[in-house]
Order: structure tokens, then sequence, then C-alpha cells
């Protein structure tokens, strides 16, 4: 039996030379950008299981979320962001 493995997508930009993905606040229901310098800060990071699912949220962010939306977000591997 052969498996599959599964990649996640993370939507990221960089601020200052930083990698930054876009998380979920649960408690002001927005999503927020958070600073990627660790593996555990991936973690936090909305993360989606799909590429397409990704696009999807990022293009509701950028008709929703002007401020987000100008920080020229992309989508990207997950794994690209482990150290």
């Amino acid at each position: 039996m052969t498996t599959t493995a599964s990649m996640s997508y993370l939507i990221v930009t960089e601020i200052k030379g930083v990698p930054h993905a876009i998380a979920t606040n649960v408690e002001k229901k927005k999503f927020e950008l958070i600073p990627i310098k660790s593996d555990s800060q991936i973690a936090k990071a909305f993360c989606a299981p799909h590429q397409t699912g990704a696009y999807n949220i990022l293009q509701w962010i950028n008709k929703n979320d002007k401020k987000l939306a100008a920080k020229s977000l992309s989508v990207q591997p997950e794994a690209k962001f482990f150290y």
C-alpha cells in the first residue's frame, strides 16, 4: 500500500525580512499576521490542508480586509518555513 504525503499551506508575507503568516484571532473574530521565527509559531498560523482552500481564504481576505490585502500575501507550502 502506498500513502501520499499531505502538504499544508500557509498564507504569508514578508515584513522587514521576517516571514509573517495569517492566523485566526478567535476573540476578535478576524485574521491577523503573526511573525514566523520558529516552528512553534507555525502551529499558531492558519494552515490549510489543500492549496485550493488556502487560495479561497486568500481571495476572501483580499475582498474583505483592505489592511491585510495591502500586505502582498501569497500561498506557500508550510514546509518552507520549518527551521
